[in-house]
């Protein structure tokens, strides 16, 4: 079993001038996640959105018996802070590949272990994306 501990980010840290934490980002969006018990995380830069610099973090519950909309959390700022929040998410929740790929990872925070499927793409046609389906087992 791959368990993880995932650093708990409520906020992201003030940097200067127009820096970005790509790490620090990862970690605040999946500490959103595991705040609920069964939810899916994503986000999606597509090539028909180009003009769209823009990407938006979301999160849909996925209790049953719960209909809830789905959460912006976050946004990437551009097409390329998105890619490198995709980047570090390769990285370190699939064991350095670093896009196109899946992964199954236990993810512990807070006392709380998840199960999470991790789906993310580079694919030029399909565009950029990422889907996290988490479930909590304790």
């Amino acid at each position: 079993m791959d368990l993880l501990n995932v650093p708990e980010v409520t906020q992201l840290p003030e940097l200067s001038g127009a820096e970005e934490s790509p790490v620090e980002f990862a970690d605040m969006v999946v500490t959103t996640l595991l705040g609920y018990d069964s939810a899916m995380l994503y986000a999606e830069h597509s090539p028909s959105a180009s003009a769209e610099p823009a990407v938006s973090w979301r999160i849909s519950q996925r209790e049953e018996g719960i209909y809830s909309h789905d959460i912006e959390i976050a946004t990437s700022p551009s097409l390329g802070s998105f890619r490198s929040v995709l980047a570090r998410f390769g990285h370190h929740y699939l064991c350095g590949q670093l896009y196109n790929g899946y992964a199954l990872r236990f993810l512990r925070q807070r006392g709380r272990t998840h199960r999470c499927n991790i789906y993310v793409s580079n694919a030029g046609q399909s565009g950029f994306w990422i889907r996290v389906y988490a479930a909590r087992t304790n």
